[in-house]
């Protein structure tokens, strides 16, 4: 009996590294499907792609209530209780966003225009390729800040080329003459679009805080 209490309440970094890499994935997954959805013409292959889209936020969603329940659970935690659970927020709030871009596209049978979708969902691509290797970083063991930093750093330079593109994609909507509907939907989907691009900003930003409060 006390065995069993000790497991629960001493340290055991690795359920909750697994736990953030599932959710690394899953975002990673999400984004990958995204690009598929928007740029496909296969009716089947864009249906595949939304199912995997909704598969993705389910599993992330059950990876970071599980995170929650263990920080209830453990005693002692490898990295501080509230950096835990911002990135585990932050990381399901991607799956999930990506998730309503998907539904809000098929809601309105809504489609690329000139490339403006992909333009966007290539940079968050790039963005979950740099975040996922950022998250093995955190959770391999060796807390390899500058590794961490580095990645910080192209998640902080996608960001920013997101901005310029929101910008630039807002300029060119609002200067054609278009049918009032789809100038504020496809806008909608640009807002939603950089929202998700800000997200992986966001784990970032977490990801900093802990290398340096562990430094």
């Amino acid at each position: 009996m006390i065995k069993d209490l000790l497991s629960r309440l001493l340290p055991r970094e690795d359920k909750f590294f697994r736990l953030l890499e599932s959710l690394s994935a899953c975002a990673q997954t999400s984004a990958q499907h995204l690009k598929t959805f928007v740029e496909s013409n296969d009716k089947t292959e864009r249906e595949r792609a939304a199912q995997a889209i909704r598969g993705s936020k389910a599993a992330a969603k059950t990876a970071a209530g599980e995170v929650t329940k263990q920080l209830c659970l453990t005693y002692i935690t490898p990295f501080d209780r509230e950096d835990i659970q911002a990135i585990s927020s932050d990381l399901q709030r991607i799956t999930k966003m990506i998730d309503k871009v998907c539904q809000r596209l098929l809601l309105h049978n809504l489609a690329s225009e000139k490339g403006d979708f992909p333009r966007q969902i290539d940079l968050i691509v790039q963005e979950a390729a740099a975040m996922q290797d950022m998250v093995r970083e955190l959770t391999a063991g060796r807390h390899n800040g500058k590794e961490v930093m580095e990645k910080a750093s192209v998640l902080r330079e996608l960001e920013n080329k997101g901005d310029v593109l929101l910008v630039d994609l807002m300029t060119n909507l609002f200067k054609e003459q278009r049918d009032v509907r789809d100038l504020i939907l496809r806008k909608d989907v640009y807002d939603m679009l950089e929202k998700v691009i800000d997200r992986f900003r966001d784990v970032a930003g977490v990801a900093l805080q802990i290398v340096l409060k562990h430094s």
